[in-house]
């Protein structure tokens, strides 16, 4: 069976290097039948289980590897620097033997003269470029995120590139967003700059500076991400106020009102209307969040704490969205855990997380509640269960969480068809 990961590889390859050059998969003892050989490849760990593309170039691979285990388990982190050091001696590239070829059957063709996309950001960067991808898995906001590297193996920046209309979306507001952070003035977190972004081919790109995350050392405290935290959310922060009347209501009862039609869908705006009995008085101050703050897209690096993927930024939500978020991924990913006793600790330890943003009490319970119906309302809005997403199933475990999260007396209840969260 072809592993996912080989089939979007494939997909965006279409598009990333265009007619005339193919995309080619195989084995290094073998060669293309017809054509010039654009660029080598490494697939990493293995044609089986691809995660990672690098050039097989030495020094581009080891520089590739460097960072990647940035932000993972100890684990990874350990395997990416072993595998960094066996490319920089010769030997990794000897025994990885699955690659990928970019040929050009053009009698005529030459190395560079193909319209690829390390051709374009050699243009935008205005020097010799080659490429790695993250090979991720399936997921609805799933797109290449690329490294770009000197052929001496230097991280010359990172790029995302929007396929799709969300995808293409994302990569927009994640351009816009590091313009405003730019502007922010951020004291307690370090984040990339824009390089360059707008559209080729069809496609958007964002080219964005590179951290050292090469440099990173350990991981950085809870306290120290928690401030950073706090001051993104203090961008823009309002007075508390009621939920109920709150710019940040209107804008997510309007946004659940125009999900796709669907079982999840309609529990999930009937739920909507029971968190606004239960905490419409509640008072909350809005602010700046991340979307998406995570162990795997921070890294300390000296003094500075190096924070990216801003894809999913915005301003005026409950105060408090990051560290929520920040502890559920952490248990759902780092720690396999199950996602309703997830959802379950996050009610649980609301009060303890929330304390650094002067959340507390009913205020905590509220924010929680809320930031579950934003992350459900985001995964129905992008399809994340049709793309094979393994939390896009909200109807198993985010809406019974807002459910458990609602008093006695709450009038709405999830039926067997909901919790299912199928048609």
């Amino acid at each position: 069976m072809t592993d996912d990961r080989l089939e979007h590889l494939q997909d965006v390859g279409r598009v990333l290097w265009p007619a005339p050059l193919q995309l080619c998969l195989g084995k290094a003892a073998r060669g293309p039948s017809t054509g010039r050989v654009h660029r080598e490849y490494l697939l990493l760990p293995s044609g089986r289980r691809p995660r990672l593309l690098v050039p097989s170039g030495r020094r581009a691979a080891a520089g590739a590897l460097r960072g990647y285990g940035v932000g993972r388990g100890r684990s990874a982190r350990w395997q990416a620097t072993a595998l960094a050091a066996g490319m920089a001696s010769g030997l990794a590239p000897l025994l990885l033997r699955d690659r990928v070829r970019l040929v050009d059957d053009r009698r005529d063709a030459r190395i560079g003269d193909a319209p690829s996309i390390e051709a374009q950001l050699s243009e935008v960067l205005g020097t010799e470029v080659l490429l790695s991808m993250y090979l991720g898995a399936p997921r609805a906001n799933r797109k290449p995120v690329l490294q770009v590297l000197s052929p001496e193996g230097r991280t010359l920046a990172y790029v995302k590139v929007g396929v799709d209309p969300l995808t293409c979306r994302l990569v927009r507001d994640e351009a816009a967003a590091l313009v405003a952070l730019a502007a922010a003035g951020l004291q307690r977190a370090t984040v990339p700059s824009v390089l360059h972004s707008g559209q080729w081919n069809g496609l958007e790109l964002l080219v964005q500076s590179p951290l050292p995350v090469g440099s990173s050392r350990g991981r950085p405290s809870r306290e120290r991400v928690v401030a950073a935290q706090v001051e993104v959310a203090d961008i823009g922060r309002t007075a508390a106020a009621p939920l109920a009347g709150s710019a940040y209501w209107t804008a997510l009862t309007e946004r659940i009102s125009t999900l796709p039609e669907t079982a999840s869908a309609r529990s999930l705006a009937e739920l909507r209307l029971g968190i606004e009995q239960r905490f419409g008085d509640v008072e909350l101050a809005l602010g700046a969040w991340h979307g998406d703050w995570t162990p795997w897209n921070t890294a300390l690096a000296g003094d500075r704490l190096l924070v990216w993927d801003w894809e999913r930024y915005a301003g005026s939500v409950p105060a408090g969205f990051d560290a929520v978020h920040w502890a559920l991924q952490t248990d759902l990913v780092n720690r396999l855990a199950d996602p309703s006793e997830s959802a379950r600790r996050s009610l649980a330890s609301a009060a303890s997380v929330l304390e650094p943003f002067g959340v507390t009490g009913e205020q905590a319970r509220a924010t929680v509640v809320c930031y579950f119906a934003e992350l459900a309302t985001r995964y129905l809005a992008d399809r994340q269960v049709e793309a094979g997403a393994r939390l896009g199933d909200v109807g198993s475990w985010l809406l019974p969480a807002i459910v458990t999260a609602l008093d006695d007396d709450a009038h709405v209840r999830l039926g067997p068809q909901e919790r299912r969260g199928t048609e």
